[in-house]
């Protein structure tokens, strides 16, 4: 298929990990508290989560291609690059983004209807999907505004997990309710980051987010300040909510973000899209290690 390539790239895959990993997270949360797990659950649930996460990215590339023009891509931000090089594709693009928020919607159906779930799930499929689409979309557009990374923090890293988490108990259980005030910290100094490279061309644009409002340093300071307050509130959990989970050890995989943003705020001389990608792969990486220490102490 001619294209093809360009369509894959367009789609930013790199990106659905993260979703998978926040997806297994809120998941497993749900497992540790006495839930079975259930592979077909798990796997079906994440079909859903796939198509309407993989649509934010085709979507995106859609409404920001205008902006998108006088920006860089990196690994994290600018947007794939691909409707600059190739505005032909754009319709083909929108016509993607579309067709996945179906496919999330006839897989939530299916799964309705397979395991008698609630029908409250379509709601949450739809607020997802609301969210992303309108994240770049006209008249919204949460990513041109200062509190669009409010909703992307809220988006990404409790309403994923939450999903997950939902897909395993038909409920949100404690722990993810208390879980999610870290994950809130990490997911507001992640959007913050990859803002951080797009500063001058997201102010050319007039794209009012946190970064191109209050600049680089603010926003290093921010992201500091963020995963401290992220580590606070891990040092805090077990003292205020009492758990079988072991938050020492989750804990300990609080450092790497933190080390990573305070390594952002002091370094004058690494460039700052290295400083962002510490971070946001520091993130990646505590989500990573809290998946594998559930899973280990479900085995």
């Amino acid at each position: 298929m001619k294209n093809l390539k360009e369509l894959i790239v367009l789609g930013r895959f790199h990106f659905v990990l993260g979703g998978l990993l926040l997806y297994t997270l809120g998941y497993l949360l749900a497992v540790s508290a006495g839930i079975s797990f259930s592979m077909d659950l798990f796997l079906w649930g994440y079909a859903i989560l796939f198509f309407a996460h993989l649509s934010v990215h085709y979507s995106n590339d859609f409404f920001d291609a205008k902006e998108d023009r006088i920006s860089e891509p990196t690994l994290f931000s600018g947007g794939s690059g691909i409707l600059v090089k190739h505005p032909e594709l754009a319709r083909t693009s929108r016509i993607i983004a579309l067709s996945l928020i179906a496919l999330s919607f006839l897989a939530a159906a299916g799964f309705i209807y397979y395991f008698q779930f609630s029908f409250l799930l379509l709601l949450y499929v739809f607020i997802g999907n609301f969210c992303g689409w309108y994240y770049s979309a006209p008249p919204l557009r949460f990513s041109h505004r200062l509190y669009g990374n409010m909703i992307f923090a809220l988006t990404v890293c409790i309403l994923i997990p939450g999903f997950g988490n939902y897909i395993a108990s038909g409920t949100i259980t404690s722990e993810m309710w208390v879980f999610a005030i870290p994950l809130f910290f990490y997911g507001w100094a992640f959007t913050i980051g990859v803002q951080v490279p797009d500063i001058e061309a997201d102010r050319i644009n007039k794209k009012k987010n946190f970064a191109s409002a209050f600049g680089e340093t603010v926003s290093f300071r921010t992201i500091a300040a963020l995963c401290m307050l992220a580590t606070a509130t891990l040092y805090a959990i077990p003292y205020v909510f009492p758990s079988d989970l072991d938050y020492r050890t989750i804990l300990l995989y609080s450092f790497f973000p933190l080390s990573a943003s305070l390594f952002g705020l002091a370094s004058k001389r690494q460039n700052r899209e290295k400083k962002v990608m510490a971070v946001i792969s520091s993130i990646f990486l505590f989500t990573a290690l809290c998946d594998v220490y559930l899973t280990l102490s479900y085995v």
